[in-house]
């Protein structure tokens, strides 16, 4: 049913989560008498490791075709109380994205282990996200520099046709970074990135999708001379989920959209001190410190990243490898 690797992390996922009698007891939810030792063929006064116990449920629960039940028993004990004790399983969203990537999905409202009817790219929670649940993000802020004068000058209908270029564009580079489009009015919106390493792979995609703007224009049949020119801002911290993703509220996305609207130049990425402080020295060391936005540190690029074409010498018989 699920790849060995995803059984692995399963096993893993439940013996952190829980201690060997909290094991038994998820396995008498499931089926009756259930007893670790007596499974493992050990004597009842042995002790054995979370770990052996949490191998023998799973284990246990894929040869009697069960283990739809016994995820859906975990994801849902998560937060809950087992044997007088609050339970709160680490890492259990990252492994029901990978269970998204691999076609199953858990579906929340009908709490239900479901066959997924559309790609995890497409899903606005990676499949995993539980609604109402906090979790550490990083945010991305971004759109279209002059926008208004553009529309004024070219009309929205044009303009709607190079929104819905950048949409595309956005989403082939998000891919790459395992991002999503959280909310979006035309010519710009909100991006975020979760799980492991958020804040690099945010800073990253955000560094790239600048860095491609020249091809961008060279694809977009822009109808006047203009270029088009984007703003950049990322900042990280706790954000509040909900499944309604346009109706997140959370400093985190307010920050990251005032400093770009106001604290960020087209071409450049400007990110918080916070995030700049997760980055990798050789990420980290291409900003430079950018004075201070509401009472905080802030970090920009120092040249713009959008002038790819000339700064670095690209032939156009290359083009297609960065389109």
């Amino acid at each position: 049913m699920i790849s060995p690797s995803l059984k692995n992390e399963l096993i893993e996922i439940i013996a952190l989560g829980f201690n060997t009698k909290e094991i038994d007891e998820v396995g008498n939810l499931l089926y009756s008498s259930y007893n670790s030792n007596k499974i493992s063929g050990k004597a009842a006064h042995i002790s054995i490791s979370s770990r052996k116990s949490a191998k023998v449920l799973v284990e246990y629960s894929e040869l009697n075709n069960n283990m739809p039940q016994l995820i859906k028993l975990i994801v849902e004990l998560d937060g809950g109380i087992i044997l007088g004790r609050h339970i709160k399983i680490e890492g259990i969203e990252i492994f029901l994205n990978q269970l998204a990537r691999e076609g199953l999905v858990y579906d929340f409202h009908k709490r239900k282990l479901l066959r997924k009817d559309k790609d995890v790219e497409e899903m606005l929670n990676w499949g995993s996200l539980k609604n109402g649940r906090i979790y550490d993000a990083t945010i991305m802020s971004i759109d279209i520099a002059g926008n208004s004068i553009l529309v004024r000058k070219y009309g929205i209908k044009k303009m709607e046709n190079v929104y819905f270029k950048l949409w595309n564009f956005l989403k082939m580079r998000l891919k790459e970074y395992n991002g999503r489009i959280w909310s979006w009015a035309g010519d710009g919106g909100i991006l975020a990135f979760v799980f492991k390493n958020h804040q690099e792979r945010g800073t990253m995609c955000g560094l790239e999708i600048q860095s491609l703007m020249s091809i961008f224009n060279l694809r977009v049949n822009f109808p006047g001379p203009e270029r088009i020119n984007l703003r950049i801002a990322l900042d990280t911290g706790r954000v509040k989920f909900y499944n309604d993703t346009g109706k997140i509220v959370s400093e985190v996305i307010n920050y990251a959209a005032h400093l770009e609207k106001k604290g960020t130049e087209p071409g450049k990425v400007t990110i918080s001190g916070k995030l700049h402080g997760f980055l990798s020295r050789n990420i980290y060391d291409l900003f430079k410190p950018a004075g201070i936005f509401e009472d905080k540190d802030c970090f920009s690029t120092s040249l713009r990243l959008d002038n790819i074409l000339s700064l670095s010498g690209i032939q156009a018989d290359r083009i297609k490898d960065y389109a």
